[in-house]
């Protein structure tokens, strides 16, 4: 439906107070993300809920290919501590022993789309997994050297905040349908 000025006006006031109230609910986030306000990861997974269909069956898919992403970031990790890939050189700078370990990871990584896999979701995922890893308040968190207490904290903020986010994009959606349903009659 195409929405008269002042019709979309209403539109853009509802999304703004849903984006203020994020940003009122993100206050006590961090309580329950070891410290880390990450925000910026519902807003992302938000506008994912869109790319992904605007329905729930797709924004539950959408939170399992963060959950693939993560998945993925991982084992580029451990990947390139194995001996071998480890001791590859960085001439000029570049590092051949990630290229190689996501080189290896993204090819079945891709393949999940087969199994329905939303990849990219996948992608976004992974690249809000490592952005995690160096959150300050992460580092705070965890006891010095235990990389799975990292890994599993930094997991479950940016799948707290995707959840949040896609929850947000169900909302918008369902209200907005609710608006122009009334518009209709």
């Amino acid at each position: 439906m195409s929405l008269s000025h002042k019709q979309l006006f209403v539109v853009s006031c509802g999304l703004a107070l849903q984006a203020a109230i994020l940003v009122l609910i993100n206050g006590v986030m961090p309580k329950v993300t070891h410290g880390m306000d990450m925000m910026w990861i519902a807003f992302q997974a938000w506008a994912v809920y869109f790319v992904a269909g605007c329905t729930a069956l797709n924004g539950l898919k959408a939170w399992i290919g963060y959950l693939t992403g993560i998945i993925a970031s991982i084992a580029i990790i451990k990947l390139m501590g194995v001996p071998g890939i480890i001791d590859l050189p960085k001439p000029g700078g570049m590092n051949l022993g990630m290229a190689l370990a996501v080189f290896i990871v993204v090819i079945p990584a891709i393949m999940t789309e087969n199994l329905r896999n939303m990849v990219p979701a996948l992608f976004i995922g992974s690249g809000a997994f490592f952005a995690s890893l160096g959150h300050a308040e992460l580092a705070k968190a965890v006891p010095s050297g235990c990389q799975t207490t990292q890994f599993l904290y930094a997991a479950q903020t940016e799948l707290i905040y995707c959840a949040l986010g896609l929850s947000f994009g169900f909302i918008t959606v369902f209200w907005r349908g609710k608006y122009e349903a009334s518009l209709a009659k």
